[in-house]
């Protein structure tokens, strides 16, 4: 025997079907200037913004938030100054102003204030507290102007010195309470 191997015990090739003999398609030819490995549809969103468009659209956001910022700031600052140069000095503006703040915080707030000063309604709640000056014709007296659901009251920070009919000096809390409306 030989001992050549046997030619039906080898690995066959494949076999190629007339399919695999066709022509290959046509390529697709893109127009000329187009890259072949982009594809581009139309947006169906509105066109897109320019980067500069972006950038001025950015800093007036900006620039608004920083304008309406300065405004505020200017009306507290005005607001400020009005309050220091109404009073008699300035320090005893800022004085008078910080006693008022240790008043209502060691008091419970502007709420409990306003129940002990004035009669109140057993419904009436206090809407807002503005600290303030009135004006009256011996000149401006500082304290806290109470509006409720009821009335608009004032309540003086300080005692207000005065002179009683026996020609002498006394001085109480300046109240002007009851306004209802």
């Amino acid at each position: 025997m030989d001992s050549k191997p046997e030619a039906h015990a080898a690995a066959a090739y494949p076999r190629m079907s007339p399919a695999d003999l066709a022509p290959p398609p046509p390529p697709v030819v893109a127009p000329a200037g187009s890259n072949p490995y982009v594809l581009s549809s139309p947006s169906s969103g509105p066109p897109a913004k320019s980067t500069r468009e972006n950038l001025r659209e950015m800093f007036g956001s900006v620039g608004k938030r920083f304008s309406e910022a300065a405004r505020k700031t200017e009306g507290i600052a005005g607001d400020v100054w009005q309050h220091l140069k109404t009073g008699p000095s300035i320090t005893d503006a800022a004085m008078g102003r910080i006693a008022q703040i240790s008043k209502v915080i060691s008091e419970g707030g502007y709420d409990k204030i306003f129940q002990q000063t004035f009669e109140c309604l057993p419904d009436e709640k206090l809407k807002k507290a503005y600290a303030c000056y009135l004006s009256t014709s011996h000149g401006p007296i500082m304290g806290v102007l109470y509006v409720s659901t009821a009335k608009l009251a004032f309540c003086s920070d300080s005692p207000v010195a005065y002179v009683t009919e026996d020609n002498q000096t006394a001085s109480a809390i300046y109240k002007v309470g009851d306004l209802q409306y």
